[in-house]
């Protein structure tokens, strides 16, 4: 798989957020390696790495250990780009949350939303690649109730919050912010909330803007597939992958490319449709069993897995151990499966 990134406006949000904390901008272009036209690019994309070295620079040089956090609780649209502004056009937070999944390859590839409704209680839950820190996961997980209280016309709050890694300082904080109990050493990232608030409506909607901006992001999606963007194909493998691994005409098909357009591609990526697949299956494999509380059976399934013994030989064969004995002590990822 292409390395982790993210796009340039989500970088810049969190460059711009730390000049205003009093860090030199400068210093903070020199950690990526660029200058401002750069970050200025809509097309443009940075390593994850970067991002991260970013902030824990910031963390130890401003003296905040909930960085990610306090990024998060700053929210502004620009970082979501322009699935930010589609997000806030949108009539409610139910439909907000289908047009992200619609167009979430729009915000590069380092980690995959998704949510779940169990009766009236609805589950989101953010799934970070390996590379992610806390800071991070507190980032993007305080940024989505950031928006729901920024732009609902609710004091609503949600159930509870939860993180997966322990508390980098006085829980004290996040529950003044979040208004609701917040779990750390939990069993997944993300947020639970009454599934009735989904129909909460957005006191930014406007449906002319947002099929405006649909119909820009559409175009956006024909380029990816018009390029054979990997970025698009690990969206579509993911989203048909509990139901049948896709073969190469399947691939060739969505794209609208001849299948032999697209195998030249995956060549001139390195790699290979069978070996993209697996390096999917593999890398949301590591980061569902140290991230969530899904059962091993369920994991296999929403992996395509044919049955959960074909899951458990694919991960031992890899990673010398079973998925059962990963989740009770994980193992550092070789480079070649991580991405």
């Amino acid at each position: 798989m292409p390395d982790a990134t993210l796009p340039a406006y989500t970088v810049r949000s969190l460059l711009n957020y730390l000049d205003a904390q009093g860090l030199p901008r400068a210093q903070l272009l020199s950690q990526l390696n660029c200058n401002d036209a750069q970050l200025n690019d809509p097309e443009a994309c940075f390593a994850v790495q970067h991002y991260e070295t970013m902030l824990h620079n910031a963390a130890d040089t401003l003296d905040s250990a909930n960085i990610g956090f306090r990024f998060g609780r700053a929210f502004e649209l620009s970082i979501w780009g322009l699935l930010g502004f589609i997000v806030a056009a949108a009539p409610d937070l139910r439909q907000a949350l289908a047009l992200q999944k619609r167009y979430q390859c729009l915000l590069g590839n380092s980690g995959l939303a998704y949510h779940e409704t169990q009766e009236e209680v609805t589950i989101m839950r953010w799934l970070s690649e390996c590379c992610h820190s806390a800071h991070s996961t507190e980032q993007v997980i305080t940024a989505w109730l950031a928006f729901a209280f920024q732009y609902t016309q609710s004091d609503a709050t949600p159930l509870s919050v939860h993180f997966t890694h322990e508390a980098l300082v006085d829980p004290a904080e996040y529950q003044a912010f979040f208004r609701c109990p917040v779990y750390f050493n939990a069993e997944f990232n993300g947020i639970k909330v009454h599934t009735e608030l989904l129909a909460l409506p957005l006191r930014t909607s406007n449906s002319e803007v947002l099929n405006v901006l649909c119909a820009h992001a559409e175009q956006r999606l024909l380029v990816k597939r018009k390029n054979a963007s990997l970025d698009i194909v690990r969206q579509y493998i993911i989203e048909v992958l509990p139901d049948h691994v896709p073969d190469l005409p399947e691939i060739a098909g969505f794209l609208e490319l001849s299948p032999r357009q697209v195998q030249r591609q995956f060549q001139r990526a390195g790699t290979s449709l069978t070996q993209f697949v697996e390096s999917i299956r593999l890398s949301l494999a590591v980061s569902y069993l140290t991230q969530t509380d899904h059962k091993l059976l369920y994991i296999a399934q929403i992996l395509g897995y044919s049955e959960q013994s074909a899951f458990q030989r694919a991960f031992k064969r890899h990673f010398g151990v079973t998925p059962g004995d990963y989740r009770i002590q994980p193992l550092a990822l070789p480079v070649s499966v991580a991405r």
